[in-house]
């Protein structure tokens, strides 16, 4: 078992923080929250939380993440913890979505309290920015520039290492940018789109959505294709991002090679058929992906890692049929 965690807040955001964590990584176990409010008493939040950490395995350790140092919550557990005695704990204050979606994917792989509690804190703190301070646009233009110079012989074998390929018609969003990113370990996102590379103002915000860390290029099918195989770019691990799996098939018959697709979200419109909560599909997207599968592409619907990865194909038949 991992890691357990308690979110403790004044009201009831502790709540409604894991809910919204929990959109961009999938649900999590080992996990509870204690909420504290306006006509409780201490005593009565004394009790909450022993019973809360009853319920929760902390042989691996807790952590309790709250949102004010120095306020009844925090005071409270730290009191608690004092006088159990108990060791292989900590407690965080200043909590944030950036911070729990952090510990919700390292919490697995790494069990020691000190080393995952300067991790979250680290991402806790670097997500915290003011948009028109955040963006050097001299080194962002410079970088993504360059990306892009001296486009190479799709004849040539080496080539950008494409880690994940996506279907999400959000393309760049919170469980892209904080989770996807994360788990895949890519530097570069790119977005493959005639359509958006001709938009200016959807391009620019795009550019301005990827995480820290990680670079964005906003490409044609065309300008792509003929990048792919840049040589200096051998091996780097890449996320391409489409909004619709026409374009994923175009690069696909162009020679990029493409062994499977992630379809993370395609919202409904008019003339769309409803396959899942989350995806929706045309005729023509419906084409495609029956085109993808016969040339051997797996297509998974999947919108964060710890889904259950399903196949669309059975569920494209299905609805054809009705």
């Amino acid at each position: 078992m991992s890691i357990g965690i308690i979110v403790s807040t004044h009201g009831v955001s502790a709540e409604y923080i894991i809910k919204t964590s929990e959109m961009l990584t999938g649900n999590q176990k080992n996990i509870g929250y204690v909420n504290f409010l306006s006509n409780e008493s201490s005593e009565l939040l004394i009790k909450k939380l022993l019973k809360k950490i009853q319920e929760i395995d902390i042989s691996e350790g807790i952590l309790f993440l709250v949102d004010i140092w120095g306020g009844t919550p925090f005071n409270i557990i730290n009191k608690v913890m004092i006088e159990k005695g108990r060791k292989n704990y900590d407690i965080i204050s200043g909590v944030n979505v950036p911070m729990l979606v952090e510990l919700f994917l390292i919490r697995e792989e790494e069990c020691k309290v000190d080393r995952i509690v300067n991790l979250i804190t680290e991402v806790g703190r670097k997500e915290i920015k003011s948009f028109n301070h955040s963006i050097n646009k001299d080194i962002k233009n410079k970088n993504s520039n360059e990306f892009f110079k001296n486009p190479c012989n799709l004849n040539r074998r080496d080539c950008i290492n494409i880690v994940l390929a996506r279907i999400d018609d959000r393309l760049i969003h919170g469980q892209v940018s904080t989770v996807w990113t994360k788990v895949t370990k890519i530097k570069r996102i790119i977005v493959i789109s005639d359509e958006i590379f001709s938009d200016k103002i959807r391009t620019k915000l795009l550019k301005q959505a990827a995480p820290p860390g990680v670079s964005s290029h906003i490409v044609s099918i065309e300008k792509y294709i003929r990048v792919h195989r840049n040589p200096k770019y051998f091996g780097e691990k890449v996320m391409l991002l489409f909004n619709n799996p026409k374009d994923v098939l175009r690069i696909v018959e162009k020679g990029i090679k493409i062994e499977s697709v992630n379809i993370g979200g395609m919202s409904f419109k008019k003339g769309k058929k409803q396959i899942t909560q989350s995806v929706s599909v045309s005729q023509e997207d419906i084409n495609s992906f029956i085109k993808l599968s016969s040339i051997g592409i797996d297509l998974e619907i999947r919108k964060v890692p710890s889904d259950k990865s399903v196949n669309i194909i059975p569920l494209i038949k299905r609805a054809s049929e009705k």
